[in-house]
């Protein structure tokens, strides 16, 4: 018995390690590129424009006359000053290109985004006779950012309050983890009450440092990292740090009768070999629902 289930997961292991070789998603100007989307509510009656104000040098554009700018324009750049500047409308020195207008889509939102997106702004709205901006400049702590202004109150706030847009980017990698880790662990031959809860504890511990890693010292969501074959490579760092940190967790940990400490490191390899290939899928399946929050 013992020597079918060595045979088994040998067998599971080399199939998961070909799905990691047939997994590549290559598309041209490789890699997400950060966007901000903002949907109006409370909004004039008179067509809305909106750009975001920026710190920097403006960029050197032609000469226009008073009678050329149309007047929305004139009053996103009444705006400008104390070194901000208009990102589109204006643009800024010594940046990366920012896509974008100052109209909205067919949806009714306006885009931002691109290499040039500034990180803190302020959001600059505008008809043809009036204009306003918010007074506090906001930081973006999220690769895709969807924010709501209200232009009757002037207020720009996040469309998903952030501890649930981060709880739900948690949950979203953990439970595919759970599930399928855990199916390894069956595989493995555990079956105990306390392996199982060992294997809980290790796995949202862990989850959470892929979390905080890829947030704090890598500038992106884990959500954000796994559609796109360099990213999915680059989440290899981490798997890394998680896979020694579980192996030295399970040969300490897991104790169930007969089961050798080698087992329990041979466990924490395949395991972490599957749900890095595996949860390519459901994460793909999650990422156009996530770019909205």
């Amino acid at each position: 018995m013992e020597r079918k289930r060595t045979s088994l997961a040998k067998r599971l292991l080399l199939s998961l390690l070909l799905v990691c070789l047939v997994i590549p998603v290559a598309r041209a100007d490789f890699g997400p590129k950060e966007a901000l989307y903002i949907r109006v509510v409370n909004g004039p009656d008179e067509p809305l424009y909106i750009d975001l104000l920026a710190q920097g040098d403006p960029a050197i554009s032609g000469p226009e006359t008073e009678g050329s700018v149309p007047d929305y324009l004139k009053q996103l750049r009444s705006l400008e000053g104390d070194g901000w500047v208009l990102a589109v409308s204006t643009g800024l020195m010594n940046t990366p290109p920012i896509f974008g207008d100052v109209t909205p889509r067919e949806d009714g939102t306006w885009y931002f985004g691109y290499f040039g997106l500034p990180r803190t702004f302020r959001l600059a709205a505008a008809t043809a006779g009036e204009a306003k901006s918010a007074a506090e400049p906001l930081t973006r702590n999220r690769f895709y950012t969807n924010l709501v202004y209200d232009w009757g109150a002037n207020t720009l706030t996040y469309a998903t309050p952030t501890p649930l847009f981060w709880a739900a980017q948690f949950a979203a990698t953990l439970i595919p983890t759970l599930l399928i880790e855990g199916a390894m662990l069956l595989l493995f031959g555990y079956r105990e009450k306390r392996s199982w809860l060992v294997f809980l504890a290790v796995n949202v511990v862990t989850q959470i440092g892929l979390h905080l890693a890829c947030n704090l010292l890598m500038g992106s969501s884990v959500m954000n990292m796994s559609f796109y074959w360099m990213f999915y490579l680059f989440l290899l760092i981490p798997e890394i740090v998680i896979w020694c940190v579980e192996a030295v967790a399970y040969a300490l940990l897991l104790r169930e009768r007969d089961f050798t400490r080698r087992r329990a490191v041979g466990y924490a390899f395949a395991a972490n070999i599957a749900s890095y290939a595996l949860t390519f899928l459901p994460l793909n399946l999650l990422y156009e629902p996530f770019t909205r929050l």
